[in-house]
C-alpha cells in the first residue's frame, strides 16, 4: 500500500510530457500597429493549427494549412484563411525567415522568427522553439509535407 501511495505520488508530481510546441515568426514591433504574427503549433508530435495575429488589439486568426506549393524554384505551403475570407497566404521558408504573401500578389512581408522568452525567466517559454534554427527545423518537418 504505501509502495502503491508513493508510486501515486511521483506520478501527481511529475512534470506533463512535452506533447505541445509553438514556433512563432513575426513582422513589425510587438505591441503596436505593425505587428503580424504567424504562430505555429504542433500537438502530439502532428501539425495542429495555424495562428495569424496583426496590430494590438486583433484576435488571433486560426488559420487551415491547405497544403504543399511550389513556385518556380520557392517550396513552401499555403494557409487559408476563415470564412468568408477567401484569401491564403504562401508561407515560403527561407533560411532562417519566411516570406510570406497573399494570393492576390498585394502583399509580400518577411517574418523572423519570435523569441517568445520574457526577459528575467529563468525557464523561458517550455513549449517555444529554442532559437530559429530549432524554429524552421520543426516547420520543415511538420508544415511542409
Amino acid at each position: 500500500m504505501i509502495r502503491f501511495v508513493f508510486l501515486s505520488i511521483v506520478l501527481l508530481f511529475r512534470p506533463p510530457s512535452q506533447d505541445v510546441r509553438v514556433l512563432t515568426y513575426s513582422s513589425g514591433k510587438l505591441n503596436t500597429n505593425t505587428y503580424e504574427g504567424l504562430s505555429f503549433w504542433i500537438k502530439d508530435d502532428k501539425k495542429a493549427y495555424i495562428r495569424y495575429a496583426h496590430g494590438t488589439d486583433a484576435e488571433d486568426l486560426d488559420l487551415t494549412w491547405v497544403g504543399p506549393f511550389s513556385f518556380l524554384e520557392e517550396k513552401g505551403f499555403k494557409a487559408q484563411f476563415p470564412p468568408p475570407d477567401d484569401n491564403w497566404f504562401y508561407i515560403i521558408p527561407q533560411a532562417t525567415t519566411l516570406k510570406v504573401m497573399d494570393k492576390g500578389g498585394k502583399y509580400l512581408t518577411i517574418y523572423s522568427w519570435e523569441n517568445e522568452a520574457q526577459p528575467g525567466d529563468p525557464a523561458g517559454c517550455a513549449i517555444c522553439a529554442k532559437d530559429e534554427k530549432e524554429a524552421m527545423q520543426l516547420l520543415r518537418k511538420y508544415f511542409m509535407k
